[in-house]
């Protein structure tokens, strides 16, 4: 027992030094190279090393004990950091599903639909000129290839019209709307923690690896965030906040896609075993047992 708990708790070591330490580490490194450059020399390097030539030349700075404090502190404050921007990540995973009800979510979601409104639009128009071409007995090709941009275009905004202010939160509610239709789980958020313990330990485990990526992907822009802020005093901050929010958008589309095909699949395997864990009858249609397995756990 002594040897798990050891290997345990070095293992959440590596991962506390890993996620939180060392990404808290550069930032508070491009912090100081912040306060030192500025925006009016952003790449004046040697600023920052005469600065840490000054550092170096205090005698106390070369002692064990404050060179060992100074070793801690960086840690404390990069492992800090890295819990804020934690905090950041959970913010902005509520922020990926919210519903759009209220400002300036719903602000979002009405821009995002006049985009989709205006590509559908443009897509129609080339599909219709493809047609009239066509009938007219000219070549298509210039109008063929006009139509498939526009389609790329349209997909470009999502698979269908905007329901969310963010793809994300469409994939999720996509997931949820899929669920309602065809196994009958008009509240999937009520169901699932019932279903979770009929999931088998290797279907349970590739959900938890999607959803740990979609929680890693919120961090990364919670990162890319702080590195934007430090681009109000050191302008070179803004690019590499920029990059590191492009990284994680697309990895938060990634990790989002597989963990609602995760769960779909986890419903559409899994909810016959529930309806019998439940001790239910035998139903006609999945979407039958659904909808007697919301009934018998809804509290109405």
């Amino acid at each position: 027992m002594n040897a798990f708990l050891a290997e345990l708790a070095t293992k959440l070591m590596d991962r506390w030094l890993t996620a939180l330490v060392a990404p808290g580490m550069l930032w508070v490194a491009v912090l100081v190279a912040t306060t030192r450059l500025g925006q009016d020399a952003p790449f004046a390097f040697e600023r920052l090393s005469a600065w840490l030539d000054r550092l170096a030349r205090y005698p106390a700075v070369h002692a064990p004990v404050v060179v060992m404090l100074l070793a801690v502190a960086v840690v404390l404050v990069g492992g800090a950091v890295g819990l804020l921007v934690g905090a950041l990540g959970g913010l902005v995973e509520r922020c990926w599903a919210l519903p759009g009800d209220l400002p300036p979510a719903a602000w979002l979601l009405k821009a995002r639909r006049r985009r989709w409104d205006r590509a559908t639009l443009r897509l129609r128009t080339a599909v219709l000129g493809a047609v009239e071409r066509g009938a007219d007995g000219a070549d298509t090709r210039r109008a063929d290839t006009l139509v498939l941009r526009r389609q790329r275009q349209r997909v470009r905004l999502g698979q269908g019209r905007p329901v969310r202010p963010t793809r994300i939160g469409d994939r999720y509610a996509r997931t949820a709307e899929r669920v309602r239709q065809v196994n009958g789980f008009d509240d999937l958020a009520l169901v699932w923690p019932r279903l979770w313990t009929v999931l088998p330990d290797s279907l349970r485990a590739e959900i938890t690896v999607a959803r740990d990526g979609t929680s890693d992907a919120a961090r990364l822009f919670g990162w890319g965030a702080l590195y934007l802020v430090l681009s109000a005093w050191w302008w070179p901050a803004a690019p590499l906040g920029v990059a590191v929010l492009a990284v994680a958008t697309v990895r938060a589309r990634s990790t989002t896609e597989n963990l609602a095909d995760l769960i779909e699949t986890a419903v559409d395997l899994h909810s016959a075993d529930l309806s019998a864990r439940l001790g239910l009858p035998a139903a006609s249609s999945p979407a039958a047992a659904g909808h007697a397995i919301t009934a018998r756990l809804s509290p109405r």
